[in-house]
């Protein structure tokens, strides 16, 4: 006997609800993984972008302003409170990132291949624009400083810090291979926590026997620890271990910790400290090496807290905002710093106005947007196999 329409549909519901109740039950069960970094990573890509930009706007008028001037008082507070904790979430995503592509497919040739290729082709077409601008135009040098900007090598040797994260990213994908292997051994966790120690202890010693060069390459070679920590979350991200209570307590941890050094840092600069104990821990945190190590421990909080946003703001409009702007994420970056970089080496406009930097932003994205679709569509044209049919 055949049941009537409005029945089956009542039945068909009744199935689907159970398996609804059936799925959620299993998700309860399973609870809240790490999967949830993967799960928000072109959003918390978008939030470090704009977080840097916001960073370098406040961090220039540090430099050049003083007490007595507009916006000093809100730039240190955001710089002592957020500070440059967006490139830590950038290199952390990274990591993470480059160990799920090179597990999906183990092939060292086209690793290196792909990851080349999306970093080199941007810049190439970027950079020789961009270096003859600053170079040849506005600082009217030789063309031989053009050639050794344009190279990158100006970074670690004379420490020209213009497009330091280009070639930073460069050299850690090269060491890549080697991180992955510590983070895929048997004692994983230990070798990994064996590897950043020793890195550590390494760049502490750099900064007291060479101090000179150590300050030139800092502002990378600091961030190697946070680079290496997000391959090994990428391994339990792709694993979906699970995320215990622990864990949450020590991502809040890092929070407090940095509300700890924020309250230190603001009484020491505007009122003076006169505790020992506090002048020995804002001398630690505000020391070259402490002061990129507490970031970076900070970006777990901070990523942990903007995780948790997310989850509850379900606006899709910000989510979809947040992906697009992390997937230009990269042409963003070297567009905003150069055009910054050109206009204040110009010199006949204010970077630390509002309205010079808006001016500043509106060019640096137009640029990313044009150099994104010109640079996808020709990596698309190198990369396509021949013969391939057109998607």
């Amino acid at each position: 006997m055949t049941l009537p329409n409005k029945e089956q549909a009542l039945t068909q519901n009744d199935n689907n609800n159970t398996e609804n109740k059936d799925t959620a039950a299993v998700k309860e069960k399973e609870g809240l993984t790490f999967f949830v970094f993967s799960k928000y990573r072109g959003e918390l890509f978008g939030i470090s972008i704009l977080f840097i930009m916001a960073f370098h706007y406040f961090h220039t008028v540090l430099s050049v302003r003083t007490r007595t001037q507009d916006h000093y008082y809100s730039s240190y507070l955001f710089c002592k409170g957020i500070g440059s904790v967006g490139v830590e979430v950038f290199l952390f995503l990274s990591g993470m990132g480059l160990y799920f592509s090179y597990t999906k497919r183990k092939d060292i040739g086209v690793f290196f291949r792909k990851r080349f290729v999306r970093i080199l082709i941007p810049y190439a077409m970027y950079g020789t624009v961009i270096w003859f601008i600053t170079d040849i135009i506005v600082k009217e040098r030789e063309l031989t400083r053009y050639f050794y900007d344009l190279s990158l090598f100006s970074f670690w040797i004379s420490g020209e810090k213009r497009l330091w994260f280009i070639s930073a990213i460069i050299v850690f994908y090269v060491f890549f291979p080697l991180f992955y292997e510590i983070v895929t051994s048997k004692h994983y966790k230990l070798n990994t926590a064996l590897l950043i120690t020793l890195l550590i202890g390494a760049l502490y010693v750099s900064q007291t026997e060479k101090p000179k060069y150590f300050a030139l390459t800092e502002i990378a070679t600091t961030r190697l620890p946070i680079f290496i920590f997000g391959i090994l979350i990428g391994r339990m991200v792709f694993e979906k271990a699970p995320l215990k209570k622990w864990h949450i307590a020590i991502a809040a941890a890092t929070v407090i910790m940095r509300v700890c050094v924020f309250i230190v840092g603001v009484k020491n600069k505007f009122g003076g400290l006169d505790n020992d104990m506090l002048k020995i821990f804002n001398r630690l945190a505000t020391s070259a090496v402490g002061k990129r190590l507490e970031s970076s421990v900070f970006s777990i909080g901070f990523m942990a807290v903007c995780i948790a946003v997310l989850a509850l703001i379900k606006w899709q409009p910000l989510h979809s905002f947040l992906k697009l702007t992390g997937s230009v994420s990269l042409e963003l970056y070297m567009a905003h710093v150069t055009v910054n970089g050109i206009i204040s080496s110009e010199g006949s406009l204010d970077i630390c106005e509002p309205e010079v930097y808006l001016l500043s932003m509106v060019i640096s994205v137009s640029a990313a947007i044009v150099l994104h679709i010109s640079s996808t569509a020709l990596i698309n044209k190198l990369t396509k196999k021949p013969g391939a049919a057109p998607a």
